[in-house]
């Protein structure tokens, strides 16, 4: 690193670590960048930006970083584009989104009213996982909201020219990109999407941003679809992190036990991880695709040799083809490529067999059949191939074109045979003159820099002492190298020829590469499909390699219950050294559709709450789930609230981000969604916290209907089953006290707990003796006993009680409206108080003893 006067500082870096460096920029930070290049004299500081590239699209970075830059992470970069206008029929906020996946030629759209918090929006940017989007350069209300969306999906936001987001030439820009079908009117109008006027302006504005007119090879290749959200599991960005569904941004250690994409990423290829991730935020809602995958993964969870030899032989076999499809169209491939999709489409007819051999009707239907139309497509490419490609030299590591292919071609290659046969003559004789054994103690080497020369090992180097005939190129530890005048003749001779054969050849390629860019749309294709079996190999692998046995879900379109029988942590129980305990998910329309979970801290509501989630996520993707028996309905949305965190960079504190979450979550939530809520109401006064969960939870149970656990330290809310039998229940993480030592057993049983065991956590973290011992005095103090009041009658006799007092309280009001003497005021009150206590409630008098 240099750093001079009045001069800016600067870092020298090698290739490979500059190439770290940008990747990590772009892929991880999430940073744009702009590479500068020297024009003319470097003193005069003529630098002009050169390079491009953002999170969302660095296909001009691809030339000084590579074509794989983002071939091998979860997802090909996603750009989203979005504009808000005022729906002038409803007056609330119209929203337009495009999404452009350059590296899948796909352009998608929507268009949308969304809330004040945007939430289908949310949906949506969880969905696509876009890297980047694209916004006007505005601070209004609704700009602000959706920049908070875009800070929560980790996404970049860049603002763009209001004109970026004009429709003017958009009609002719998408003649030259569309794809259209055989016979289709070649018309971009002729596409619904266009009739979506806020969409096409984003979309507009993401053509313009990724310049893709600039780049001929995209005219003809794009696919134009609509967004459809409805079609998978709604989970926003809260959900995803809550159940650890993806790890950290940059952190490239996919422990299994660290998420659900290290658990279940057990692909080989790179497609297949790609699709993992995709599945794994689109988690599907129609019960006949989930089906379909379902029976292809129980198939190779119970079929061991299918299940190996797709995994050991075939599938880690087969390289990235959606990469060397975008490859071949760019024109950016080689021959060495063509050559690796050749093998890959030689080892489709084992494959196909291997899959026969399970005689299936799904996986036939599913996987074999289109496999095997895709080879039958590809059968003139390996003719090409074969044709072309001299194999022999492939065994050597050289990838070249056959000689007889082209006369030229032969004609050099017959040159270049003869000058290697007057090489291998000299070293002949160069063995004769210093005694040595041709091939053995002196040997004939190439290289394409140098061409020939001579090798002897050191100890026999004395010989070439004083011989004027031969000149040393240089001496290393493993032997010197030397040549005489007539080898530097040959060498001479022999890299020219190449150099003209070489030129040839490119010609030749060119053309093969011409060729082999018709069959990009095959190969994709057959990307697809290799990709969909190592996803559900993956799943059926995860799920055999797991410490207890998975089960296959029922899917019923009766949305009447919720069943996960012996349900555990599929990431924690493949920790080392744990022994996990399953518990029971159990909801009914007609008995509970809420648990209000108490227990002790690290007692496993957190864990089971999560676990529910992750259950409900790997059924709709199409996995087993780690439980003894499963049975689910479609659900339309899986919601969560959990953990703590404040955001600093955000200025959000941890009750502003708890409400934020809860926020979305009341607008979202239907009858047919699961909500997972954990300790609502921290980072505010004990009561006003209370207040907040008591009403979240009754509007979620009473109003709203979903499935929801909610775990909370308020005992307080105990009271709601009572209140609303047959709709909540009570439920807690089991715990005792052994000799004065906290015990906890991790089981979810029935009822409230006991008690509270905060001071015994406390005494596990070894706070000093006197503070446990003065929280004691204080918790005395203060503690109301109300809930081990409740606890220790009937409910019905609680509610009894609860309706006396409540008279009691509206009763006493009247009379502070209508009485304005304290003293007399005070008189009615105890009237009032012994007419309660006559009523001989058990509840009643209990309570008024603790006070």
């Amino acid at each position: 690193m240099g750093i001079e006067p009045n001069k800016l500082d600067y870092l020298v870096l090698s290739k490979g670590n500059f190439e770290i460096l940008i990747r990590k920029l772009l892929l991880v930070r999430r940073y744009r960048v702009e590479i500068y290049v020297a024009e003319g004299s470097v003193r005069a500081c003529e630098w002009t930006v050169k390079y491009k590239g953002s999170p969302g699209y660095f296909s001009q970075l691809e030339e000084i970083l590579g074509d794989g830059l983002g071939s091998s992470e979860e997802q090909a970069p996603c750009l989203m584009a979005v504009n808000i206008k005022t729906d002038t029929v409803t007056k609330g906020r119209l929203l337009g989104v495009a999404c452009v996946t350059p590296g899948e030629y796909a352009m998608s759209v929507s268009e949308f009213t969304d809330d004040d918090l945007l939430t289908e929006l949310e949906t949506i940017t969880v969905q696509m996982a876009p890297s980047e989007c694209l916004v006007l350069p505005t601070d209004n209300e609704d700009y602000k909201y959706l920049k908070k969306v875009m800070e929560r999906a980790n996404v970049t936001v860049t603002a763009v020219k209001k004109t970026n987001f004009s429709t003017e030439g958009l009609n002719q820009d998408l003649n030259r990109l569309l794809k259209f079908k055989d016979g289709q009117q070649q018309d971009a109008n002729a596409f619904p999407e266009m009739s979506k006027e806020v969409a096409m302006t984003s979309l507009a504005a993401t053509i313009k941003y990724t310049s893709l007119l600039d780049d001929n090879t995209n005219f003809g290749r794009f696919q134009l679809t609509t967004i459809q959200p409805d079609c998978f599991l709604h989970m926003d960005a809260a959900a995803l992190k809550a159940l650890n569904v993806f790890p950290e941004l940059g952190d490239t250690n996919h422990a299994p036990s660290r998420s659900l994409y290290g658990l279940l990423d057990r692909c080989r290829t790179q497609h297949g991880k790609r699709l993992l991730a995709q599945w794994l935020r689109q988690p599907l809602r129609d019960i006949n695709l989930i089906n379909e995958r379902q029976d292809i993964v129980e198939l190779l969870m119970n079929n061991t040799q299918l299940r190996q030899q797709l995994h050991e032989d075939h599938l880690r076999r087969i390289p990235d083809l959606q990469a060397l499809a975008r490859r071949l169209t760019r024109k950016k491939a080689n021959l060495q490529d063509c050559y690796r999709i050749y093998q890959a489409i030689n080892r489709l007819p084992a494959l196909l067999q291997c899959l026969a051999e399970a005689n299936d009707a799904t996986l036939h239907s599913s996987l074999a059949e289109p496999i095997a139309e895709l080879n039958n497509d590809l059968e003139k490419y390996q003719q090409m191939i074969e044709a072309t490609v001299d194999m022999d030299a492939v065994e050597r590591g050289d990838y070249l074109v056959k000689p007889s292919f082209d006369e030229q071609l032969q004609s050099l290659a017959d040159q270049l045979e003869i000058l290697q046969s007057s090489a291998e003559k000299e070293l002949n004789k160069a063995a004769r003159e210093l005694g040595l054994d041709a091939g053995k103690t002196i040997k004939l080497e190439s290289n394409p820099q140098n061409g020939f020369n001579f090798r002897v090992t050191l100890k026999e180097e004395h010989g070439l002492r004083g011989n004027k005939k031969y000149t040393i190129i240089d001496a290393v530890k493993s032997g010197v190298r030397f040549k005489n005048s007539a080898l530097e003749s040959i060498t001479e001779e022999y890299l020219q020829t190449k150099s003209a054969y070489e030129k040839e050849q490119d010609k030749v390629v060119t053309e093969i590469i011409g060729i082999a860019s018709g069959y990009a749309e095959c190969l994709r294709g057959l990307s697809l499909q290799l990709s969909r079996a190592d996803v559900l190999l993956a799943f059926a692998l995860a799920a055999r390699a797991a410490p207890a046995p998975y089960c296959r879900p029922a899917l019923s379109r009766a949305p009447h219950e919720l069943l996960l029988l012996g349900l555990r942590h599929p990431c924690l129980e493949v920790q080392e050294g744990v022994s996990f305990i399953p518990n029971d998910v159990v909801f009914r329309r007609d008995s509970c559709v809420m648990h209000v979970v108490t227990g002790a801290n690290m007692g496993g509501k957190s864990t089971w709450l999560r676990a529910a989630g992750c259950a409900a996520l790997l059924a709709h993707a199409g996995a087993a789930v780690p439980a003894a028996r499963a049975a689910l309905p479609p659900l339309r949305a899986l919601a969560a609230r959990l953990g703590a965190a404040d955001c600093e960079r955000r200025a959000h504190s941890t009750f502003m981000v708890e409400m934020l979450e809860a926020a979305a979550i009341l607008r979202t939530a239907t009858p047919d969604s699961l909500v997972l809520i954990d300790e609502l109401g921290r980072g505010t006064s004990t009561y006003e916290g209370c207040g907040i969960a008591w009403a979240i939870a009754e509007k979620l149970a009473t109003e709203i209907k979903c499935f929801c656990l909610f775990a909370t330290h308020y005992h307080e809310l105990t009271r709601l089953a009572s209140l609303h039998p047959n709709v909540i229940v009570n439920s807690h993480a089991e715990a005792s006290v052994v000799d004065q030592q906290l015990v906890l057993l991790h089981k979810i049983l029935p009822g409230p707990a006991t008690q509270s065991l905060g001071l015994h956590v406390a005494k596990l973290a070894d706070l000093p003796d006197s503070i446990i011992q003065y929280a004691e005095e204080k918790q005395a103090q203060l503690e109301t006993n109300l809930f081990e009041v409740e606890s220790a009658f009937k409910s019905e006799d609680n509610t009894e009680g609860q309706k006396l007092i409540l008279d009691f309280l509206h009763k006493c009001k009247e009379i502070h409206n209508t009485i304005s003497s304290d003293d007399e005021m005070l008189i009615e009150i105890n009237k009032l108080k012994q007419q309660m206590l006559q009523k001989d409630s058990k509840y009643v008098q209990a309570l008024m003893s603790t006070l």
